[in-house]
């Protein structure tokens, strides 16, 4: 994490800022080569023998091969992954998702020109067929599974409707695709396409390992967590008994004051002394979401941060401590 952090501080400037739509327009081009010009997506593709031979192109323009047939369905979920895309690249900052975008297309490249040697000094006929299947499964299908994962785990209570029809929770669509891929890697028998889709869940693992704070997930961090939890419903119940006797000491106060037309009480019945615009009562430093943005959000107060400053989940144990106004450079 400390070291992309420093590699955003540095090249951050130059991260491609819609990368989302770029890999929708390749898809395009693709399905349109497929099309009209089927031969010139013989120049294209991944081939590591061309490759070696000098036609170092290959090694990027293989993301413009089509990863299936034209249909409705191949449509539909175009549109799918450019929404997912964007969120994601939204969520991280662009220069996080270019890192996994081109991250997942370098694993592969060096994957499978790693392999190419190996397959060659085999010499048999499964080898050579694994070399001439690289062509056909070097394609963004399982890049787009990776995205799909990573959504998945970003976002795993967003629900989405499935072909506009079926509504389903990101979690379990995310397990239903890793299920997926198991069974494809145990049912094709050849090398090339279990080796794609290896080095498309390294590339998930990789990224999501060196951006989240493993130390949360040790046995004191846990025990920490959870005394914390229980000292908090201790104080709420406590404090629940205080804020009703305030409650109706405030109502019997107000009772004899009349109160102007139009006018909104800066503090609640419930004794919350912030109230965030549409009358929120919680909101998360990073990225500003509220209980009203989603119901299921759950907030909290870092207690090493200095002032009162919460977070919502997705943020607690990944957002950098503010010391002074102003964050600092240790991540939780």
């Amino acid at each position: 994490m400390k070291l992309l952090n420093k590699l955003e501080r540095r090249f951050g400037r130059y991260a491609i800022h819609e990368l989302p739509v770029i890999m929708i327009a390749f898809q395009v081009v693709g399905y349109t080569l497929a099309m009209v010009a089927p031969n010139v997506l013989n120049w294209v593709c991944f081939d590591p023998a061309s490759i070696c031979r000098g036609q170092v192109w290959r090694l990027v323009s293989w993301v413009l091969m089509p990863p299936s047939e034209l249909s409705i369905f191949t449509v539909i979920m175009l549109f799918f992954y450019y929404w997912i895309a964007r969120t994601l690249a939204n969520t991280w900052g662009d220069f996080y998702f270019n890192i996994y975008i081109f991250g997942g297309i370098l694993i592969t490249d060096l994957g499978m020109m790693l392999a190419y040697p190996v397959f060659l000094s085999m010499g048999t006929m499964a080898a050579a067929v694994n070399i001439g299947l690289m062509n056909a499964f070097v394609t963004t299908y399982y890049i787009q599974t990776s995205i799909l994962l990573a959504f998945a785990f970003t976002y795993p209570n967003a629900q989405v409707l499935l072909y506009f029809v079926i509504p389903i929770k990101m979690s379990w669509l995310g397990i239903f695709e890793a299920i997926m891929l198991a069974w494809s890697f145990y049912k094709v028998g050849m090398a090339t396409p279990r080796l794609v889709i290896l080095l498309s869940i390294v590339n998930f693992v990789i990224y999501f390992l060196s951006t989240r704070d493993l130390k949360r997930f040790s046995p004191k961090e846990a025990a920490r967590r959870a005394n914390w939890q229980k000292a908090a419903g201790q104080n709420r119940a406590s404090s629940f008994s205080r804020q009703q006797g305030a409650a109706k000491s405030s109502q019997q106060t107000s009772a004899n004051k009349e109160t102007p037309a139009g006018s909104t009480s800066r503090r609640s019945a419930a004794g919350y002394a912030k109230i965030y615009p549409n009358g929120a009562r919680h909101r998360c430093t990073i990225c500003g979401r509220t209980e009203l943005d989603d119901e299921r959000l759950e907030f909290r107060y870092c207690s090493k941060c200095e002032g009162n400053h919460e977070y919502c989940q997705d943020h607690l144990f990944t957002h950098q401590h503010i010391r002074n106004g102003v964050p600092t450079q240790d991540p939780q």
